[in-house]
């Protein structure tokens, strides 16, 4: 077992089984479990989606976790949502099995602290280095099942939360795209509740998952494109396998910010984001009255800055939205829930435009190439933000040069007001990167 190959800036996941198996999950378990057993208060939650090998990785799981004497709540099938929900109700460390939007070879895990947000580096690589050790606690931990009485619960909560932020607008036709995932059980039942018509696309599926890689992105969502006209549709919803993200369909693909935008009218107070958000959003929120806050891109970072400073709403722009006093967690299904109940067409004219412009570029050394970038954009421009790599006026356009976490690539983002000048701002950091 190589962890280093399948712990992850924020997660743990590899290839099934050449990378991670049934051994590896009990392995883990005996980690985690040592992990909480000195950290917290012995007490775990499992929860895994539906895909196949979720199944037979959680039972290992659980075993590890016992072997080390701490007590595990199994949630049974859910979102992570749902995980990170159910370790709030029970004031423990969650652990869910997912890959999340990965190709279904793949599979996972998840952590989440008790509050509900995601594990940080720092404990995450703790438990890689109890797991390379193999110093484990030892003990015989108990088991209980409770998926029954939290579900019930979770479900009253969503629907709660979606009315409460919503206009109450329900009274329409919706398509449903769970690409076979874990918001199946929730989300379309939520909206039938709601008083939506349903035009669920699982429904009519054989196998769960069905779409490969469960990943909302729009080239994979023809279907629910196709259904959403075909049926007269006024809206198509859909999120990925473990349910924290979400796409939205109205006579066209709605952006990432643009649904931060929509929920940033809504849910009302302090907000955080990830140093990649549109500006669209920062002039929602202030002109609210109330602040944003920028991290680092990466949900742990921005769910713990959320918690820090009490925000109401924490998000980024691919995908991930969190109405804190519901869970500080990603929740596509709650998110899709808000959607389904607004004016969007009325709500969208309220979101200021912006034209954004994005680009890459392969390097061989991105920490040195960044570092040259810094330089060189810090004597030429004004910088704003120094959170994650550098954000920078250029040329009237504001433009972040970032590095990427999972590659060897540094990402340019520019946006302005005016297209011509997002342009111009993006060619002149491209122009920064391949001088630096």
């Amino acid at each position: 077992m190589k962890p280093e190959k399948v712990f992850k800036r924020y997660d743990i996941r590899g290839r099934y089984p050449e990378e991670l198996d049934e051994e590896f999950a009990e392995r883990l378990g005996k980690a985690v479990g040592s992990f909480v057993k000195n950290n917290f208060n012995g007490k775990t939650v499992v929860c895994r989606d539906n895909k196949d090998t979720s199944g037979p990785l959680k039972d290992n799981l659980i075993e590890g976790l016992r072997s080390t004497g701490v007590k595990v709540f199994d949630a049974g099938v859910g979102p992570t949502d749902y995980s990170a929900y159910a370790g709030m109700k029970k004031e423990a460390v969650s652990v869910q099995v997912t890959s999340s939007h990965l190709p279904l070879e793949f599979n996972g895990f998840k952590l989440t602290y008790p509050e509900g947000n995601g594990f940080i580096n720092e404990d995450l690589n703790a438990v890689k280095d109890i797991f390379r050790s193999e110093e484990f606690e030892q003990g015989d931990g108990g088991l209980a099942y409770f998926a029954d009485s939290i579900k019930k619960d979770y479900r009253r909560g969503l629907v709660e939360t979606a009315k409460e932020y919503s206009d109450g607008l329900y009274n329409k036709k919706v398509v449903v795209d769970s690409l076979g995932g874990a918001s199946t059980e929730f989300l379309a039942g939520a909206l039938r509740e709601l008083g939506a018509e349903v035009v669920d696309i699982a429904e009519s599926k054989d196998e769960h998952p069905y779409r490969d890689p469960p990943n909302p992105k729009p080239e994979k969502l023809e279907e629910l494109k196709s259904l959403v006209e075909e049926e007269n549709a006024d809206i198509g919803l859909a999120t990925d396998m473990d349910a924290d993200r979400v796409a939205l369909y109205r006579d066209g693909f709605v952006s990432g910010s643009e649904i931060f935008s929509l929920m940033a009218l809504k849910v009302k107070g302090d907000v955080v984001a990830s140093i990649d958000t549109s500006q669209a959003v920062e002039d929602i929120v202030e002109g609210q009255g109330d602040e944003i806050y920028y991290t680092r891109v990466g949900d742990p970072f921005v769910m713990d800055k959320a918690l820090e400073v009490d925000a109401a709403l924490a998000g980024e722009p691919n995908g991930h939205y969190s109405v804190l006093d519901f869970v500080p967690y990603n929740s596509g299904t709650l998110t899709a829930l808000v959607l389904a109940g607004l004016d969007i067409d009325s709500a969208l004219e309220e979101v200021p435009e912006y034209y954004v412009e994005r680009d890459n570029l392969k390097v061989e050394d991105k920490e040195e190439k960044m570092a040259l970038a810094e330089e060189i954009v810090e004597a030429e421009h004004e910088v704003i933000s120094r959170v994650d790599g550098v954000k920078a006026l250029i040329d009237g356009a504001e433009v972040l040069i970032r590095p990427s976490g999972s590659s060897p690539k540094i990402r340019v983002i520019s946006e302005a007001s005016d297209e011509s000048v997002a342009e111009r701002g993006l060619e002149e950091a491209l122009r920064i990167l391949r001088k630096a």
